[in-house]
Parts: structure tokens; sequence; C-alpha cells
């Protein structure tokens, strides 16, 4: 099974990796515009419908005197997917000693339902899950799937819901651009996926952790970034940002992960005469 979460240091930050469900699945629909003997290769399988393992997960850092919590999960919903861990992000945090009411910052990646999942509590008729967080999300991400332009997305009705009542409860505070959460904590816009998505920059004692969201489903993404997941929304833009990611990540000396790489994956970005490498740590 897979593992479901793991705690490690980042200089003076501890950061737990914590999933809200880890099935095996196929990932051909993460590589559109490759032949599937290539992308199978780079995994290491040789049938494209061979399942692997996949996750749906969020981070909590402490350390730097907040509760931060990098996306929340698919929310209860996920007791229905019948997966290891599915909606149980919960009593991952619990196990760690954090309580709900201990979260008083959300970074949101973007606002895809299995990104903002728990932000409402619908086994708690809907009350919102962290009654003292600050819920941060670029302004173009939340303008995306609170108008018009988002009408036609099927996905957009759940993240309604998880939005609303934030919303209604001042909870929100957009930015636009790169912004410093703090010190120790930078959201990087990384649009393509979604028009506002972000990437999260960790930074504490001279080390650095890169959390690229949904900009890469999985770590040969930032190898190849014209591999693109069919739910990217703008192909070009995706692989722009992954460019930039892997730029980034290179030059930083960054660690990096992601909330869909199975836990417990964190690697370094280095250049290689072919473009980039992720090799992992």
């Amino acid at each position: 099974m897979s593992r479901l979460s793991e705690t490690f240091t980042l200089g003076a930050l501890t950061v737990s990796a914590l999933s809200d469900g880890a099935p095996d699945r196929a990932l051909g629909g993460f590589f559109h515009g490759i032949e599937p003997a290539e992308w199978t290769r780079a995994l290491g399988i040789t049938n494209p419908e061979t399942p692997v393992p996949f996750n749906f997960g969020t981070f909590l850092v402490r350390g730097d005197g907040h509760t931060t919590l990098v996306d929340s999960g698919n929310g209860a919903r996920g007791k229905t997917m019948g997966v290891p861990g599915g909606g149980e992000l919960l009593e991952r945090l619990a196990e760690v000693g954090v309580r709900r009411e201990d979260v008083d910052r959300v970074l949101h990646t973007h606002l895809h339902g299995d990104h903002c999942g728990w932000d409402v509590d619908d086994e708690a008729g809907g009350a919102v899950t962290f009654p003292n967080a600050e819920v941060f999300v670029h302004a173009k991400e939340l303008e995306y799937w609170t108008g018009a332009a988002s009408d036609g997305n099927q996905q957009a009705s759940y993240t309604r819901t998880r939005v609303a009542p934030l919303l209604t409860a001042s909870r929100i505070r957009t930015f636009d651009g790169e912004f410093a959460v703090s010190d120790v904590v930078t959201m990087i816009p990384t649009p393509g996926h979604t028009p506002g998505h972000c990437s999260v920059m960790l930074a504490s004692a001279g080390q650095r952790l890169l959390l690229v969201g949904d900009a890469a489903h999985h770590p040969v993404h930032l190898e190849h970034h014209d591999w693109i997941p069919g739910v990217d929304l703008d192909p070009a833009e995706s692989r722009r940002s992954r460019a930039k990611l892997a730029a980034l990540a290179a030059e930083t000396g960054a660690l990096v992960t992601g909330g869909h790489f199975p836990i417990l994956t964190l690697g370094r970005v280095r250049r290689v005469e072919t473009g980039y490498r992720f090799e992992g740590v």
C-alpha cells in the first residue's frame, strides 16, 4: 500500500506530506502529445494501462510560528473513492498532532476539487473546515472559478461549493503576481493547468523546497515539458510554467516535490546536455 504520510525537516521547518487518497491508476491522460512507448519507458512500465502509484496530496508546514496547509485534498467525498486514505485528511492531520482549529493558513496552488475539497466539511453541514485559517489564492484563479469563464467546466460546480462559504466568511485573500506570504513562503505563478495556478517555494536556513502543484503530475514532467496532461487548460502556458520551474529548481538547488507524487518523493532538478533531469534523493 502507498504511504499516506511522511514528515521531514527543511531548515527550521517541519514539513508533512499528507495524503487524502492514494490510488494506483493508469496515467496515460497525463501524457498527451507523446507516443506511449516513450512515456511508459520513462515511467518504467511497458503497458500504458498499467496502474502506478498516484497521490492526492497536501503539505503541512510548521516551525515558523504558523500552521500552514498547502492544498486541502478531495474533501469528504474522497471517502467514496475506495482507495487507501481516501477523504482522510483530517485523520492525517490528527496523526501529526494538528486540529482543524490549529491551521491558520491555507495556500491553494489552484482550485480544482482535489486541491480545495476540505476547505468545507460536508460532514459538518458545509461548515468551513479550518475556522481560523486565512486562505490564499491567486486572483485570476478565483475569478475564473467564480465567473462565467468556467461555466462549461465540469469541475466548476464542486469548486464553487468550496469557495462560497469562504467568501461569505471573508476568509479568502487574493494576490496577483509572485507573492511573499512571509519570509518563509512564496507563491509563484505557474499558470496553464488553470489560469491562476501557483507553485509554492519554502525557504529556511538556506534550504529550499519547491512544491509544484499540478504544474507536474509526475517528476518526469519536469524533464519533458511538452508531455502535456490532458487536464491542462492552456497547454502552451503549462509548458512554459514547467520550464520555469525546472530552471528555478536547478538554479536554487531546491528540493522538489508535488502533491500528486507518491509519498515521499523528493528530488532535485539539474541541467543536463539535453535539458533537465529529476534526480531523487
